[in-house]
This record gives C-alpha cells, structure tokens and sequence, in this order.
C-alpha cells in the first residue's frame, strides 16, 4: 500500500485536487479559499503546495490529498486511494497489495454499472414506463441525472445481457440481481430478481452504481410496491441515503440535510431545486444512515406525512438524531400529501414558505401530545437524556422549559434522575466525544505547554533536522499527550538522527487530532532559523523549569522540607542542566 501512496503523491499535485472543489486563490506562499468542510464567509481554508497539506482555521481539519478526498468524498483510506489512483491512472492490480477481495468488489461495481446500461436503455423502448415517469412530473433532464431505468417483463433479460457481456456465473450471482434456484421448473432454475420495475439506481458517495431499489409498474397480485437489492460487499442497506450523492456538496452549503420517505419524494425535491434533499432506504431512518449524513452536516430537516404513520415516523427519527447528538426540526406536510404531490400542486415557492416554518423537537411533541402535556414532557426528557452534546441537551431543555410553562430546575432533576438510571437502551451507553465543531471535525484543544507546542513547530519548520530536534527532547518533560505522541512519531520516521522528515509520511501515521496539529503548526509556521538553537534551549530551560515548579509546591504542601530544599537548589542549576542539541548548532550546519 506504501508504494501505491507514494506513487500516487508523486503524480497528483493537491491543489489540483482541491482546486476540483474550491475555488482557491493565492496568498502569499500558500494558497486560500471557502473551506468546503463547513459554511463560512470568510475563507479560512489554506492549502500549502510545498508541504501538499491543507487545514481550515475555522472547522480545524487539516490533513494530506488522501485526508481532503476521505472528508470530502466521505471514504475510507483504502477508497480513497482507489479513487485517487484512477485519477492519476495507476492500475492497483500492478502493486503486490492488490487482495482477492478488492477484486471481487470491483467486479461487482462492474456488474451493476452494465445493469444500470441495460436498465436505461430498456426505458427509452418502453412506452408504459416512460409515460408514468412524465404523469409523475419528472422532467427529462431528472430521468437522465438519476439514471431511472425499467427492467423488463421477463424471466431472465437481465442474465441473458450480463452473460453475453462476459461476466461469470459467480460475479452474477454475487450481484444478487439473478435469482439461482434449481428446485424451480424455470429456466434451468434461473431469473432475474427485478422484473417490471422502475428501476432506481443507489450509488456510493463515489458515484459508483452499487443497488437498486425497484418500484413495480402493474398491478401485479402478491407483489411488493417497492423492493431492493440485497446486502453485498458493495451495500449495506442501513448503512446507505438515497440520493446522498447528488446531495452531500449541497448539505455542506446550505448547512442542513432534508430527509423525506420516499425516491420519488428525493428525486422532485432535487428537481425544483432542493438539492440538499435525501431519503433512507427502507421503511425506517437508522443510526447507520445518520452517521453517513452527519459526516457533511449535524443538522436535519425531517419532512414527513402529517398523518397518524407519518406522526409516529418522526418520533422514532427523533429518537435516532438525538442519539447520534445531530439537530433536528420538524415539518410535517398536509395529511395525505407529501413532498412529491406537494411539489408538484403548489410549486416551489410553496414548498420553500412551508419549510420555513419546521418546527423544534419540542413543539412537536407539544402540539402532538394529545390530552397529557405530562407525557410530552416526560418523552422529551427520555429524548433528552440520549443526546451525547451537553450544550443540545441544556438548550432543548430550556425551550422545554420556556415551552411547557414547567420550572426549569424541576426539569432538570428529573432529567438527571433519568440519565442516572442504571437501564438504559444500549445505544445511550457509548462513548461520545463531545467537542466538536459545527462540520462535526473535533476542535484542537489548546496545548497545555507553549513551550512544548513551540519546540515541535521548530521541528515541523525545519524536517531536514527534525529528527535530532526531537531526540534533543526527553519524552518525560513533555507533559501535552498530544505534542508527545507527535514527537515520538518523528523520532520513529528518523530514527533520531539528521535525516529530513516527510511531513507526509508524518501525517500518513498521525491520528486524526494529531493530523490536524500538525497541519496547523506546519500552515502557521514562521521561526526564524538564524535563532532556531537559542528558540531551542530556551524551551527546554522553561519546560524543565516549570515542572520542578510544580514538584516544589507538591513538596511545600506535603510538608517535606529536604525534598523542597533539594529541589530549590536543583532549581538553581538549571540552565547548566540544559541538555544541549547533538550536532552542534544546527542554523550553521
């Protein structure tokens, strides 16, 4: 995999990449635009073409080419090298790394894009299907942008089209789009899973066709309205947001997801507009689907039937977001419409005054409480308590509060009853971390040694010494885990001797909070090299000093007066203690 990273830093300039998505432009040295990570006004967002590292000082993220495509395009590392050694035109199966996995994956991406051909074009010749996509208002331009197909009303099209196009029986039956069943009198026990369908392509965040969700254009008796295709290694139902892909740049924009219930209510948001619009697979929103979504925003736009299913719909979505601490308000349409029939009635400025006016989580269970105000209250406590963000839990409480009429320190305690009890749901049990900035990126806490953070940005400005600079350091005086597991990072690239760091094989080993450290340093770095030695010892001499500081006033509170004394006089002989740089004066070498 080494070699494959390598390759492909060698062939792809990041601001060529990020240029793809930002509109940047030159500063200096480096180069500044809109952060596409989280909305802002002011561009904060730097991308430095020496050190091909990029960080935003607004939502903190920072990283290499690899670190933008994974924020960006929501992908793993390994999906993000296959993504970028298409680009730079690297085959992976010419490195060693290449596993029998991957191919299987990507035959099954090749599978499902030939069907997505087949699909598309059996829509141009059928008339039927062609014309139920027009009743339904979809445009031309729609069909075509989402890729809508229509599979045929036959046994086994679909095989017969993949087999004459060369794929095995193995890859087609792993698609899952061709049932195999030999207790069945039919075709050699062979049939296509879709059959008299609008077919819906479900892509990956990539782009890549990956499932499809099939909605059946007859009345045909004992058949499902809408089905999809099966997990694979390419698909996890729950884990996947309709339209997601055509969203995720728009989400990031505008700040918000909309989630509706249906495709087709995706697919007519998209169309009038609302292009920040997604909807889950399946009959329910899962946890899964949201930690996909929250990747581009914390915020939701929950759009649902005003009905008595589409009411009940909304709590349980509720019950999700606040779990998974994302923001949530309500708009729930007229009983018996929802956004694809709305659309298309009454237009989109409409639409747009009527989501105007969402509503919070707490006004929704009020105004749908029934008779009991009681029960609403108590309901938006249980919600309470789930929500892992202290600051969305002590704002809904005071809305509550505001809202009910009820006292807010009453509140309060019956919250903290609830969230002491020792039986909660599993999902309440797990470990969130807590500060995070409005994009979901983790804010970079402020070291706890200055002197600390300035030694390693000495180190990060000058990488052809940063190895004897970090050796220079005793592990044991650092006292930010952070700084010290960086610097220990150095020395394992270096090997403590004079030999220049790569800041990306740094960051390629950095974890996330490590990456965005030393990216920030890195961007912001301006040590003048002529005083590096002094900037250097003067560091060193502070930290050593600071922590006897703090072992004389542990000594002078314990009361050990030969300790204290001991300590006072080591004190005093600090700076010939001073560990002095190996090699001499590096600004010289």
């Amino acid at each position: 995999m080494n070699s494959i990273v390598e390759d492909i830093k060698s062939r792809i300039d990041i601001i060529d990449i990020i240029s793809e998505h930002v509109d940047l432009k030159r500063a200096g040295q480096n180069y500044k635009g809109l952060c596409p990570f989280h909305s802002e006004k002011t561009p904060s967002f730097i991308v430095s073409p020496s050190k091909q590292i990029f960080h935003c000082f607004g939502c903190h993220k920072g990283g290499d080419i690899f670190a933008f495509v994974m924020n960006y395009e929501n992908m793993t590392f390994q999906e993000a090298v296959s993504y970028l050694a298409q680009k730079a035109g690297i085959k992976m199966e010419d490195f060693g790394g290449y596993s029998k996995s991957k191919g299987i994956k990507e035959g099954l991406f090749a599978v499902y894009k030939e069907a997505l051909i087949f699909f598309q074009d059996n829509l141009k010749i059928s008339k039927q299907a062609i014309s139920y996509l027009k009743e339904r208002g979809l445009n031309s331009d729609t069909i075509e942008r989402f890729s809508i197909g229509y599979s045929r009303n036959d046994n086994d099209s679909l095989f017969t089209h993949l087999k004459a196009k060369g794929f095995s029986l193995e890859q087609i039956k792993a698609s899952g789009l061709v049932i195999f069943n030999t207790t069945l009198n039919l075709n050699g026990g062979v049939y296509d899973f879709f059959r008299d369908r609008l077919m819906f392509p479900i892509f990956d965040i990539q782009g890549r066709t990956v499932a499809f969700g099939g909605r059946i254009l007859s009345a045909a008796k004992n058949a499902s309205k809408y089905i999809n295709s099966s997990d694979s290694i390419i698909f996890k139902k729950g884990e996947s947001n309709y339209a997601l892909n055509f969203a995720k740049n728009s989400i990031t924009q505008k700040g918000y997801a909309i989630i509706v219930e249906g495709y087709l209510d995706a697919i007519m948001c998209h169309q009038y507009g609302f292009t920040n619009a997604i909807a889950p697979l399946g009959t329910t929103l899962t946890s899964g689907q949201l930690k996909k979504l929250k990747r581009f925003s914390n915020k939701v736009l929950l759009i649902f039937d005003g009905d008595t299913a589409g009411i009940s719909a909304t709590k349980r979505s509720l019950e999700l977001c606040y779990a998974e601490g994302m923001i949530a308000k309500i708009s729930l349409l007229p009983q018996g419409e929802d956004p694809d029939t709305f659309l298309r009635k009454h237009g989109e400025e409409a639409f747009r005054k009527y989501i105007s006016k969402a509503i919070s989580p707490v006004e929704f269970m009020l105004k749908f409480s029934g008779k009991s105000k009681l029960d609403a209250v108590r309901y938006m406590l249980q919600l309470i308590s789930l929500c892992p963000d202290l600051l969305q839990q002590d704002e809904t409480l005071q809305d509550l509060s505001e809202r009910s009429k009820m006292n807010e320190m009453i509140l309060r305690e019956e919250l903290k009853a609830i969230s002491n009890k020792k039986h909660k749901p599993a999902y309440i049990s797990k470990v969130y971390k807590l500060e995070t900035s409005v994009s979901g990126g983790a804010i970079p806490r402020a070291c706890a040694n200055k002197e600390e953070q300035i030694l390693l940005n000495i180190a990060l400005s000058f990488p052809e010494h940063a190895g004897i600079i970090a050796e220079s350091i005793n592990p044991q005086i650092v006292e930010d885990p952070l700084i010290k597991g960086v610097l220990e990072k150095i020395k394992s690239i270096t090997g403590g001797l004079d030999k220049t760091l790569s800041i990306e094989n740094l960051l390629s080993i950095c974890n996330e909070e490590e990456q965005r450290l030393v990216t920030m340093l890195s961007i912001t770095s301006e040590i003048d090299e002529e005083h590096m030695d002094e900037g250097i010892n003067d560091c060193l001499k502070a930290i050593a000093r600071k922590k006897l500081e703090r072992r004389i006033k542990s000594a002078g509170e314990a009361g050990d007066v030969n300790l204290l004394n001991s300590l006072l006089f080591e004190k005093k002989s600090l700076p010939a203690n001073t560990r002095p740089l190996k090699g001499g004066n590096l600004a010289k070498n």
